[in-house]
């Protein structure tokens, strides 16, 4: 199946950008154990003056990531008149995504023993409710379904438990999709907007991640048959530059980022710059999942030695956390995620 390697390195910055943002976990009220705050000592972060924007709103990076979804998901079942069913569509997205969320929640929970243990206790993050009730949402991928209190255990996973509710109503509205396109995709937006202007707050977050993965459906369908041209770039360019006119609107930055990184698709033509697009965007879902506890181990170690919280200013230690991420990342990928998301589908979808 084809790749879009200019989505693989959008993918990549979306998760890096989310990565910066977290790293401010290392300053307090996040981190209880560190004397430094975000708001009062950000200005002396590791290249800060460059990389500013991601420190302060990397979180929409998540945005952007719902898009893409989209976007992934039209072309792998929109493209094809093969039906897809239930048990394919599911086990394909169990095998991708839970063993790595399923491992994650256990060295987490882990994690926060050890604290207890060595540090005397449990919690680690004021603002996390790590609990019994929250660790069983978050075993049946729940934990963002409107049934917690907040964040728990291995925080970033919310998204992707927003995302697989999402994935329920895009493999029930399969049919339709194929058949309105464009036109139903576009309502189901202006749908779950007006939805959302009724003051629903129990469902606003999972209303707007509707919408920002329906954007990335009409992207699908506006590309798909448009023939490239360099001026087709001026499109995005221009509705990107709209987005930040005024109030920032999230719901024309990110499918017009998009947009703009199917376009630079056609720019891509060396086969070495492909392979390292695809190796990035296979880093995705671990360097998303694997940072938090990463984070989480570095703060448990950095109580139980005193190491003074300024370390986290310090550059050697950035490049080292960066490095080091990226390097887990990749063996987590090659080595866990690929071969058991392979036997899983194996396993349960084997002819018979």
């Amino acid at each position: 199946m084809r790749r879009y390697y200019g989505i693989e390195i959008l993918r990549l910055l979306t998760s890096l950008s989310v990565l910066l943002y977290h790293y401010r976990l290392f300053f307090a009220p996040q981190n209880p154990y560190s004397a430094f705050n975000f708001s009062e000592d950000k200005i002396k972060l590791p290249f800060y003056s460059l990389l500013e924007i991601f420190y302060n709103y990397g979180f929409y990076g998540v945005h952007v990531f719902y898009t893409i979804s989209g976007f992934i998901f039209s072309y792998v079942y929109l493209s094809t008149d093969e039906k897809i069913g239930l048990k394919v569509f599911f086990i394909n997205r169990f095998a991708r995504l839970y063993p790595l969320h399923f491992a994650t929640l256990i060295i987490v929970t882990i994690l926060l023993f050890v604290n207890l243990f060595i540090n005397n206790s449990f919690q680690v993050n004021p603002f996390h409710f790590d609990n019994f009730y929250h660790f069983i949402l978050q075993l049946f991928f729940i934990s963002a379904w409107g049934f917690d209190s907040g964040v728990s255990f291995n925080a970033p996973i919310w998204s992707v438990s927003i995302e697989i509710g999402i994935y329920i109503l895009f493999f029930f509205l399969l049919a339709q999709l194929k058949k309105f396109k464009l036109w139903l995709a576009i309502s189901l937006s202006f749908i779950f907007l007006s939805l959302d202007k009724l003051g629903l707050s129990d469902y606003t977050l999972f209303l707007e991640c509707a919408r920002l993965f329906f954007s990335g459906i009409i992207v699908y369908y506006i590309t798909k048959d448009v023939k490239f041209n360099n001026l087709l770039f001026l499109v995005p360019l221009i509705l990107i530059f709209l987005s930040f006119y005024g109030n920032f609107k999230t719901f024309l930055f990110c499918p017009a980022l998009l947009l703009f990184f199917v376009l630079l698709e056609n720019k891509i033509k060396k086969d070495i710059a492909k392979t390292f697009f695809k190796i990035s965007g296979n880093l995705t879902y671990a360097l998303y999942l694997l940072h938090y506890p990463i984070i989480l181990s570095i703060i448990i170690i950095q109580e139980k030695f005193n190491l003074p919280g300024k370390i986290f200013l310090n550059t050697y230690f950035f490049f080292a956390f960066l490095s080091f991420l990226i390097i887990a990342a990749y063996f987590c990928f090659k080595l866990f995620e690929k071969p058991l998301n392979k036997k899983i589908r194996k396993i349960f979808l084997k002819k018979r």
